[in-house]
């Protein structure tokens, strides 16, 4: 009986069938080991993934422009003095109390840890004090400002809050979330977690992350400013200072005296009259005939038309800054309501920018506490500044707390509505 080859199994004919097609199949083409990179030398024209990577500044402002209002903070005085003022005015301190507590054992917990995180934050530049500090002057030079929670080992904590530097910080939109990332110039930027980034813009624009920065409206200022400054300067030297200008009167030649004789006559007699003046000091007097006339020759000067035109660009620069004239060394307005208006309306502002300030607090607290395990929340109540009449204000605030009384006895409220209506202060 003949002997036949064994028959191969399924799988053996599966595995050469699928074997011959990938043998008929093309090899696909290389990919590439990187991405392009996303920095470009200098010089060279943004590409278009560029465009399509990070999501652009309101208006289209390019990222540069975060550089150029460093140095504008740094260069023009009126700018410096801007942010310096608006820095210190919201950075009037801040206290923190506990909010709820599942025990009063928790409660004081929460409170030392709240403590302990203060100082432990940036270590020796100041705490927490310093790094708000920092927070602050990245406001309102930026628009924004941004830090990074580091936890402690075993997330048990936060060890430490560092700052970012705002104008390296880029978004991006990707599945329907907006992600941020750190542009660290090497072409490969950081993906920052968005569990570890605290980010305070100003003036958003609709879905636009970026916060707005209020220097944004006084570059066309400023150059004007400083083009004006400049005029003046050279106006000024070539004016130069008032000079006192003697002017002889010649007399007559003597009679038989010869041309040679008259003239080098009167050239003894400037060169007397020269050093004569020469080397008088500013308390001495010269005195001399009839025949010299002192006057004073000077420039007219037009001081006028030049302040009026530096007062004009002074105010548009003032008002770009949304700060008053009077805490920047101007005052426009000679009654005392007019600088309390002011001065009113500015801790309005500073109440508003502290709220999102506030915000960012209180999530770090926070956070520490739920890492930790600790059964509380705590609040933070940001200081305010003092108005311009306490007196007056004090006078309202009883007012408001005895009409409130009155209320309650009436039935109208009840303790918990008493409570909520006289909160100790404005919170902010």
């Amino acid at each position: 009986m003949p002997e036949h080859a064994p028959r191969p199994s399924r799988l053996r004919r599966w595995i050469r069938r699928m074997t011959a097609r990938r043998a008929e199949r093309p090899l696909p083409s290389p990919v590439p080991a990187a991405a392009a990179p996303l920095s470009r030398p200098e010089g060279a024209a943004p590409a278009l993934a560029a465009w399509q990577d990070f999501l652009p500044l309101p208006n289209d402002t390019p990222f540069e422009m975060l550089r150029v209002y460093r140095v504008l903070r740094d260069a023009v005085p009126d700018i410096s003095d801007a942010v310096w003022t608006w820095k210190r005015l919201c950075h009037a301190g801040h206290t923190v109390a506990v909010a709820e507590a599942g025990s009063p054992r928790d409660a004081a917990e929460a409170l030392a840890r709240a403590e302990a995180l203060q100082r432990r934050v940036n270590p020796g530049a100041g705490g927490l004090a310093g790094l708000m500090d920092i927070a602050y002057a990245a406001l309102f030079t930026y628009g924004a400002a941004a830090l990074e929670l580091v936890p402690g080992r075993g997330r048990s904590g936060i060890h430490d809050v560092v700052p970012v530097d705002v104008w390296t910080l880029r978004f991006r939109r990707e599945g329907g979330r907006v992600t941020a990332w750190q542009d660290t110039g090497d072409g490969q930027p950081v993906e920052l977690p968005e569990s570890r980034l605290v980010y305070v813009g100003l003036d958003r624009d609709g879905t636009n992350p970026y916060g707005r920065s209020m220097l944004r409206a006084v570059p066309f200022v400023v150059r004007i400013q400083q083009r004006l400054m400049e005029d003046m300067a050279k106006a000024t030297h070539n004016a130069g200072w008032a000079r006192l200008h003697f002017a002889r009167r010649a007399d007559a030649p003597a009679r038989g005296e010869s041309a040679e004789a008259y003239a080098e006559r009167q050239t003894r007699t400037l060169a007397a009259l020269r050093d004569a003046v020469s080397g008088l000091a500013p308390d001495q007097n010269l005195v001399t005939h009839d025949d010299v006339a002192v006057s004073v020759l000077q420039a007219d000067h037009r001081a006028a038309p030049f302040y009026d035109q530096h007062k004009a660009v002074e105010e548009q620069l003032i008002t770009g800054l949304h700060m008053m004239p009077v805490l920047m060394g101007r005052n426009y307005g000679s009654t005392e309501t007019y600088g309390t208006a002011q001065f009113e309306v500015v801790n309005r502002q500073v109440n508003t920018v502290n709220r999102e300030m506030r915000a960012a607090l209180e999530r770090l607290f926070n956070l520490d506490l739920a890492l930790a395990g600790v059964d509380a929340r705590v609040a933070v109540t940001m200081r305010g500044n003092r108005t311009v009449d306490p007196l007056r204000d004090a006078e309202a605030r009883a007012k408001e707390i005895d009409n409130a009384l009155r209320l309650r006895d009436a039935g109208l409220l009840d303790d918990q509505a008493l409570r909520e209506t006289l909160a100790a202060a404005p919170a902010m």
